[in-house]
């Protein structure tokens, strides 16, 4: 579905620009059909999601086929979010971080849900089969690597990035321009901050 240009005060995304496979094309279509000083929020993927599993079957595929195949789909990283947006032409960017561990009996419960979510690997280029003498490894791999110890289950862990933006607008906060400042960076240990208004006089 396409929107009209400047058609839109909000877009919101949640957890779902993981599967867009030309990010810097989608911001910037977001961008061009918010109006001015329009805002997008979004929360998506990161790229630490599934760390546990993507490297366990790496070293179980690595140590019985001689290489490695994808099997988690790619996540973006978080360094990777504020260029991207900048690049796009958004503004006034926030941008958080959050881990969700999620505990699991095993491996195999994990995939399982995986698949549930309809959160299965949709790389292209994916093998179709993976072994169950690899998958067997993997899980033991995971197992020894992951498990916490006097705990029964794996831990799996989901990166949640958190980010908005806005399209440039004319009643924009906008910053001053160089040399208009009237405290310098040196006195910043002086001021106390009351009732919202910066106390310059203090320790004079």
């Amino acid at each position: 579905m396409w929107f009209e240009d400047n058609s839109l005060d909000l877009v919101i995304s949640s957890l779902s620009l993981h599967w867009v496979n030309d990010l810097p094309g989608c911001f910037a279509r977001i961008k061009q059909s918010l109006k001015p000083d329009g805002v997008f929020i979004a929360s998506m993927f990161g790229g630490d999601t599934l760390y546990e599993l993507r490297s366990s079957l790496q070293l179980a595929e690595l140590e019985r086929k001689g290489g490695i195949s994808p099997h988690i789909s790619p996540f973006t990283q978080i360094r990777d979010i504020g260029s991207l947006l900048n690049r796009a032409g958004f503004t006034m960017l926030t941008i958080d971080t959050d881990e969700l561990v999620i505990g699991y009996p095993s491996m195999f419960e994990l995939m399982w849900d995986l698949k549930g979510m309809a959160e299965n690997n949709a790389a292209f280029n994916r093998p179709a089969h993976l072994s169950r003498e690899t998958m067997l490894a993997a899980s033991a791999i995971y197992q020894e690597l992951y498990a916490k110890p006097n705990e029964k289950g794996i831990p799996a862990t989901f990166q949640i990035i958190y980010f908005v933006g806005w399209k440039p607008g004319p009643n924009q906060p906008q910053p001053l321009e160089r040399g208009t400042g009237e405290v310098s960076l040196k006195d910043l240990g002086s001021i106390i901050e009351k009732g919202g208004k910066l106390d310059t006089k203090a320790g004079d």
